[in-house]
């Protein structure tokens, strides 16, 4: 079976939803699993016929449970230049979107999961999701897409997140202006589905083309800041620092 035959279904209005079912039982991105989904995200939005995109993990623990650790334990600067690049790919694809995207969050969302969710136009979650950006915790920044940050929930609150590592429960989210709405897990899919479809009602051309300036009226920064992220995250595999907070993680899961 394809990923996209598992991943994809598109309704007769045009609302397309991506369900991430690749990535284990926590949604864990992968390499190989964000060239997946780069690409299938890329082919959907060459689809004329598409006018949203529903973005939602597998089940209800995680959305995405962050970045594959397993393979980032033993980085090099190369191969973490490599990795961040993947990722950074990923997100674009979902930021340059060419309809409106919503994140539908049912369950924790760790690290570049947040990332992805920025990167979407609207974000819904249920009251049981959790938010974090750990990174430091385990010895490497939040990168990439963590810029878009600041600009959704503010500078102190987002500069809170990624120094801190600590997690906010989706009514905080909400009122720090991270999520445009919060549902029990039963009404999510329901509300998520209800917007969509009034989206999908309103003309394609005049719609594609708020979609493009809204872009454009964020792209010289942010561009700049994002690419900036991927020299800093390969140099900081430079040190000892990632590879001894990863192993340590490990060791600490395998004791509890």
């Amino acid at each position: 079976m394809t990923l996209k035959a598992q991943a994809v279904s598109i309704d007769a209005s045009g609302v397309a939803t991506l369900t991430i079912c690749n990535g284990g039982p926590l949604n864990i991105i992968s390499r190989q699993v964000a060239l997946d989904l780069t690409a299938l995200i890329n082919e959907l939005a060459s689809d004329a016929a598409i006018k949203v995109l529903i973005i939602q993990g597998t089940g209800s623990k995680t959305f995405i449970g962050g970045a594959d650790i397993k393979q980032m334990v033993d980085f090099k600067p190369d191969t973490a230049r490599d990795f961040i690049t993947i990722l950074y790919e990923l997100c674009e694809a979902v930021r340059l979107f060419p309809v409106p995207t919503i994140a539908r969050m049912d369950g924790w969302c760790i690290g570049v999961g947040l990332e992805l969710a920025a990167c979407c136009d609207m974000r819904y979650a249920s009251t049981a999701s959790q938010f974090t950006m750990p990174e430091v915790k385990i010895g490497i920044p939040s990168v990439i897409h963590g810029a878009l940050l600041s600009r959704l929930m503010g500078e102190g609150r987002a500069r809170w997140m990624m120094l801190s590592g600590n997690a906010i429960d989706a009514q905080t989210a909400f009122t720090w202006g991270l999520l445009n709405g919060v549902e029990t897990s039963e009404d999510l899919g329901a509300k998520v589905d209800e917007l969509a479809q009034e989206m999908a009602e309103c003309g394609s051309v005049g719609m594609r083309m708020q979609k493009q300036l809204l872009i454009e009226w964020e792209a010289p920064h942010l561009q700049d800041a994002v690419k900036l992220s991927i020299d800093r995250f390969s140099k900081v595999f430079e040190s000892d620092e990632p590879h001894t907070h990863m192993s340590e993680f490990f060791r600490s899961k395998k004791k509890a």
